[in-house]
């Protein structure tokens, strides 16, 4: 088997390779981050003098990010559901209209699925076009679903 067949049967495996290399950086460059506020830490230690409670509130709690700014609403710990920082950074996304956002985007592509898979002129196509399709169509029905329910149950937002 030659490289250029074994590229284009398995091209899709990039981007988990990718994924898992990117979230490998990313937790490499917070373990540096955690080491460098602990070296800090020490250096103040040594010379006898008061960190300041920014640094060990770093320290103690990863959640903690001076670079957050002076306005910005207070966080619970973890996030708002029990998620990390990312997540509470992306909070305005989980409103009724970014899932009402989602269903429809989704909703679209597995029309357009469920479309190629009736009329594309592809030839071995009309399986995969179909699978894709049911596929979408259960996230669609998923997004549909949480919009309905984000937008009914709001929670006093």
């Amino acid at each position: 088997m030659y490289f250029d067949d074994f590229f284009r049967s398995y091209w899709w495996l990039l981007f988990p390779i990718g994924f898992f290399v990117f979230g490998a950086w990313d937790r490499w460059l917070a373990y540096k981050r955690s080491r460098d506020h602990l070296e800090l830490i020490k250096t103040y230690a040594a010379q006898g003098k008061e960190p300041p409670p920014e640094l060990v509130k770093a320290a103690q709690d990863p959640m903690a990010d001076p670079s957050w700014g002076a306005g910005a609403p207070p966080y619970p710990p973890y996030g708002p559901f029990g998620y990390g920082r990312r997540a509470w950074r992306r909070y305005y996304r989980w409103g009724p209209y970014w899932q009402w956002r989602s269903a429809f985007v989704t909703g679209a592509v597995a029309a357009g699925f469920w479309f190629a898979s009736e009329y594309a002129d592809i030839p071995g196509t009309d399986d995969a076009f179909r699978l894709v399709a049911i596929i979408m169509s259960f996230v669609f029905v998923g997004n549909l679903l949480g919009a309905i329910f984000s937008s009914t149950f709001r929670g006093g937002r």
